[in-house]
């Protein structure tokens, strides 16, 4: 046994009982940087609102109109909501990230929260005001949904496996059904492993070739994915040591294909509630337009 010196002693020493201090520091400087990058644009909400608020009270003293302070800057933030859909379809030239899109989207919606319940109160009269309020509840609601949606799916995602592209899945979904039909072919020419193919002709023929019902893409689960994969092991008992090896590569090839259909769910879950979205606040600024047209029409006071 090589013996240790009294100098590398002393320095394992102060290795030990060195206090993590530049560890500490890095993570409380990288937690703050997280609680700053979301308490200032939140701040930045909330003094806008009080501005509006200041120059609605202002105008109510005027004997102006005080709704026509909260109206222009609910209109001008409902404009700037609709952005994003049009940033989502520029490829080229790139305006800023889409994290950051997102992230102001979200901020932006939240003012314009504030700023309907300041413009129209809790209680509507007429039927052009409560078909407003029924599209801008059914609009939060909406966001609020692909908000959770698009905050829970990455880690829904990386359960999967590698991520991939949504465009290439249907691609990948063929190369792993062409395996699994060779893997077929290879156990129907053996005696021993024709069970395998026997079980692949009845049940795995159609999981590979075609898509998921209705129900897994509204909730996908890995129920069916645990049947299918103990029924291919309780042909173990009827398989040679080669068909065993056919039967462990399609057990395999059953696993990929679920990722893959798990990923397709997840995303076609955040594509679908995103297109809701925008097509109520389409719905939205139009019912919008027509208000602004009616109150500049039959306003006594602007």
């Amino acid at each position: 046994m090589q013996a240790i010196t009294p100098k590398q002693a002393l320095s394992s020493s102060e290795t030990v009982q060195r206090p993590p201090v530049a560890g500490f520091l890095r993570g409380y400087a990288s937690m703050s940087a997280r609680i700053g990058r979301r308490l200032l644009p939140c701040l930045v909400v909330l003094t806008a609102f009080l501005v509006i608020r200041s120059i609605q009270s202002t105008a109510e003293a005027q004997l102006r109109n005080e709704a026509f302070a909260s109206g222009y800057s609910l209109v001008a933030t409902i404009f700037l909501l609709l952005l994003l859909g049009v940033r989502r379809r520029i490829t080229t030239p790139r305006f800023g990230s889409a994290a950051i899109w997102q992230r102001t989207h979200h901020y932006l919606g939240m003012f314009c929260l504030g700023a309907y319940v300041l413009h129209a109160g809790g209680i509507t009269t007429g039927w052009l005001e409560s078909m407003l309020a029924i599209s801008f509840w059914t609009i939060t609601l909406s966001g609020l949904v692909s908000w959770y949606i698009n905050r829970t799916a990455p880690r829904l995602l990386s359960a999967a496996g590698p991520q991939i592209l949504r465009q290439d899945i249907a691609e990948r979904k063929k190369q792993v059904a062409s395996q699994a039909y060779r893997i077929a072919i290879e156990a129907a020419g053996r005696a021993d492993s024709a069970t395998l193919a026997d079980h692949y002709q009845s049940t795995l023929i159609a999981f590979f070739g075609f898509n998921r019902g209705l129900l897994f893409r509204i909730r996908p689960t890995g129920s069916h994915r645990r049947r299918m994969l103990a029924a291919l092991e309780n042909l173990d008992r009827y398989l040679d040591d080669q068909g065993k090896v056919l039967r462990r590569q399609m057990s395999l090839l059953v696993q990929a294909k679920d990722d893959l259909d798990f990923q397709s769910a997840i995303q076609n879950r955040i594509r679908l509630w995103a297109s809701i979205h925008t097509w109520l606040l389409g719905g939205f600024v139009i019912l919008t337009i027509a208000h602004v047209w009616v109150a500049y029409q039959f306003s006594s006071r602007w």
